[in-house]
């Protein structure tokens, strides 16, 4: 790394986001994303002004572990800090204009529309004339901007390119080397091409987020003002986006498919289902009027904790034998045997969990022995670890514990009737701890399946980990469309102009081209996104969620 030079001074096109306790700075002149702690930024604003580097370290001797010097030299590198005189616009021409990851944009003869809604900022339509249209498509991740302007004018690839690098767009990033060094190496990438900045602005001295350590989102979900805002466009789940009769399903919905899987295992007249945490009522209802179509008679009850999401549920199974319960279901009481069939979809990583140090049990980096006795002193955490026969031996320093899902195994286990069923979905794996999810307004969990089914078992349940894929019969051969938060919200916007209504669905090829149909020609869209639909679709992987099935054994 070289080094830098003696004066410096800040850049003038950086722009500071945050989320959950982290500080992102976006360099707007080339896209460059750098992920740090407020007093980094802090650090870099001592160099509003020029000044002499030696200065600023020895200023700050005594913090950043010693390593201010490397850390002045790191922002040399990525442009964040400059030399005084230098016209920092005339940098770019040595470098490739980038198209980035997750751009929408419309096509309309020799004109382009880019649309643009990161995070919760507004939609944007970005429209190019001719001559920026024509510039915008010879930016092919290979053409040096020098070669560029002299096909093009000069002042004209200059301004296009700093309009759509700015973090308020981030249509266009700029790298030294082109794409095609990196075809055989995507490892080797760098991150900033391939990622966006989704979160709100920040600016040092305004409020930051504490970094997530235990976890509680049951106040969040009180609180969801608009229930079918919360999944089509806060949060995405599988059964959301299989709401509808799908291709990939045989033309079934997710309840349906569900029903299908586990409809031979159910008592042959009567049966009594439970759903822990209901979203829309889509899973209730057709869940409901399948078991009913197979002859069954049917008892529902939803457990929800929000106000919102409940009404939405009684709205959607108007008619259907569902009862919704209002409250948390770790202090909901339901009857013991009570049900034939139990349904936990997708909530479990919304559940409370703690992190906890190896230390806090007695364990060291190397290994040792869980101590009973510091395990004791964890109260509630350390209980349900003795009693369900968690292992920690392998745990992370730090790690979660599933203390809310490890409860809800024990109330499925008390509530699930004899020769009963239950269902918990998540995303997870069978042996990995859990990870949080950077959801843009709340933290979540994966999940340990390994954990539950240990408790599941424990508890004198049989429990087997299975793929939801493989639960619901989904047909991985087709391609879905791969999408993130924001570039679904821009496509939405895109499809509207168009005189066309984009429901939060799973879109194969088959769906989305019948939604456009006769009213948009897709040929004209970018960028669609298709992946195999086991690997990606909208903003999930299906592959990895995961389901505990258990059963209880029959009675005497």
């Amino acid at each position: 790394m070289a080094a830098s030079p003696d004066v410096l001074r800040r850049s003038a096109f950086l722009s500071t986001f945050a989320h959950q306790g982290a500080v992102y700075l976006y360099h707007d002149l080339y896209g460059y994303l750098l992920q740090m702690s407020p007093d980094l930024v802090e650090f870099i604003d001592q160099f509003a002004e020029p000044r002499t580097v030696a200065d600023v370290v020895a200023a700050h001797a005594d913090r950043f572990e010693g390593q201010a010097q490397q850390f002045v030299d790191v922002f040399y590198q990525h442009a964040c800090l400059v030399e005084p005189d230098d016209d920092e616009r005339a940098g770019i021409w040595p470098m490739i204009a980038i198209k980035g990851k997750w751009n929408v944009w419309r096509r309309h003869g020799d004109r382009l529309t880019i649309y643009t809604a990161w995070g919760d900022r507004p939609i944007q339509r970005i429209e190019l004339d001719p001559i920026d249209t024509a510039i915008w498509d010879a930016c092919d991740g290979e053409i040096r901007l020098n070669e560029l302007r002299a096909k093009h004018d000069a002042k004209r690839v200059a301004a296009l390119v700093h309009r759509l690098t700015h973090s308020s767009v981030q249509a266009l990033k700029l790298s030294a080397f082109p794409m095609s060094m990196y075809a055989k190496r995507p490892a080797l990438t760098p991150s900033y091409v391939t990622s966006t900045m989704p979160y709100p602005s920040w600016a040092p001295g305004q409020p930051l987020d504490a970094p997530v350590t235990d976890v509680a989102t049951d106040g969040y979900y009180q609180q969801v003002a608009d229930a079918e805002q919360q999944f089509d466009h806060t949060e995405t789940t599988l059964s959301h986006l299989f709401r509808v009769q799908h291709p990939a399903l045989g033309g079934r919905t997710y309840g349906e498919a569900l029903v299908g899987a586990f409809l031979d295992r159910l008592p042959a007249h009567r049966v009594r289902v439970l759903e822990i945490g209901g979203g829309l009522g889509y899973v209730a209802k057709a869940v409901c009027e399948a078991l009913i179509a197979a002859g069954r008679e049917v008892t529902y009850t939803i457990q929800e904790i929000s106000p919102q999401l409940a009404e939405a549920q009684r709205a959607r199974t108007a008619g259907l034998p569902v009862v919704v319960q209002l409250g948390d279901v770790l202090a909901a009481e339901h009857p013991a045997d009570g049900y034939d069939l139990i349904l936990s979809n997708e909530m479990v990583g919304d559940l409370p969990a703690v992190q906890l140090q190896r230390a806090d049990v007695g364990l060291t980096a190397e290994g040792g022995e869980v101590d009973p006795a510091l395990l004791a002193g964890l109260g509630r955490p350390g209980e349900l670890v003795r009693d369900l026969g968690i292992s920690l031996d392998d745990a992370p320093d730090p790690f979660y514990l599933l203390t809310g899902a490890l409860e809800l195994m024990i109330r499925i286990a008390r509530w699930l009737a004899p020769e009963g069923v239950a269902i918990v979905t998540e995303f997870g794996e069978r042996h990995m701890w859990p990870k949080l999810s950077s959801h843009l307004d709340h933290p979540e969990l994966s999940t340990h399946f390994g954990h539950l089914q240990t408790a599941a078992i424990t508890l004198g349940l049989t429990a087997k980990i299975e793929f939801v894929m493989d639960l619901i019969d989904l047909d991985r051969t087709l391609d879905g469309l791969a999408t993130t938060r924001s570039h679904f919200r821009a496509l939405v916007a895109l499809f509207a102009d168009a005189g066309v209504a984009l429901p939060k669905v799973g879109y194969t090829r088959e769906l989305l081209a019948a939604t456009a149909f006769g009213k948009l020609d897709l040929a004209d869209v970018g960028e669609l996104r298709w992946d195999r639909i086991e690997d990606r679709l909208m903003g999930l992987v299906p592959h990895e969620f995961k389901a505990v099935v258990c059963r209880k054994a029959g009675g005497n």
